[in-house]
């Protein structure tokens, strides 16, 4: 049987997002640089009598048959096509729900590849990241990690060279979510196209800091950011705040999640507590 193992699922900020247009099947395309942060999801796999798979979540609202880590259990088994040993699958979750940080989609790819493992399929990545993009657009990168170009949906990836160590400081106005479905349906079509994100990658190429740090206080680095629903005013209106303590936050995904870069851990801390003042959770995580 089996032994016990565990897979970390960490989250992803976008260092730079635009999106190009709306494609016929309704999804957008887009363009964006990619990074796993240190915060992260847990994934724990048990061995259990019998076949098939169990699911279980630390959060009683994300138990449901519908989670995505569920969802991928369900559907390696379908596409397995035979009995498979017993499974407990328990997720342990960390990342903030509906906050830009694609933790649904980390936990997916976290299950694809746990489960490959503990049913010894022999799925290769790119198998699984052509199971997962079925499941959600950005499975396919949290299956490969690290710092990536996404172009398409977000499958079509080019890997970068590793980002320099940074600090990374996560903000999320207190109780505020956005969904996703509506942040895309209502961004600022005269806006697609925008930012250009060559002068980023470059930095990132080059391993500039500076240039990738004076990138990110540009001011524009996410499309996303000229969306029009609830919420967004209020998110607006912590940014200015943390700039006006002398911060730089910057929109990650579809938000609300804001985050900052910062070299010295004193000053990451520093900026953790400011962000805790102006009425908002701070998680104080790492580059990976």
């Amino acid at each position: 049987m089996a032994t016990s193992f565990k897979v970390k699922a960490p989250a992803k900020i976008n260092l730079g997002l635009t999106i190009t247009c709306r494609r016929q099947d309704g999804f957008h395309e887009l363009e964006s640089v990619m990074q796993q942060v240190s915060l992260a999801d847990t994934l724990l796999f048990e061995p259990l009598q019998g076949t098939g798979w169990h699911f279980f979540c630390t959060d009683p609202d994300l138990c449901e048959p519908d989670n995505l880590a569920a969802r991928a259990a369900a559907l390696l088994e379908e596409k397995a096509g035979k009995s498979l040993p017993g499974v407990k699958l328990t997720l342990y979750k960390n990342i903030p729900v509906e906050a830009g940080l694609a933790g649904g989609s980390a936990d997916c790819a976290a299950a694809l590849a746990g489960l490959n493992r503990f049913w010894n399929l022999g799925f290769d990545l790119a198998a699984l990241q052509d199971l997962g993009l079925r499941l959600g657009s950005d499975v396919p990168y949290c299956l490969q990690g690290g710092t990536a170009l996404a172009g398409g949906r977000g499958e079509k990836l080019e890997k970068l060279p590793p980002l320099p160590f940074f600090w990374v400081v996560l903000v999320l106005p207190a109780g505020l979510r956005m969904s996703t479905a509506a942040v895309y349906k209502n961004l600022d079509k005269n806006e697609m196209g925008e930012p250009a994100l060559t002068p980023l990658v470059k930095a990132i190429r080059a391993g500039n800091r500076d240039k990738i740090i004076e990138w990110l206080g540009s001011g524009f680095t996410n499309t996303l950011e000229t969306a029009s629903v609830p919420g967004a005013d209020l998110l607006q209106e912590t940014k200015r705040e943390l700039e006006s303590r002398g911060l730089q936050p910057v929109l990650s995904g579809s938000g609300p999640a804001l985050f900052m870069l910062m070299e010295d851990y004193k000053q990451a801390r520093k900026a953790a507590r400011m962000a805790g003042e102006a009425n908002c959770r701070a998680y104080l995580c790492w580059t990976l």
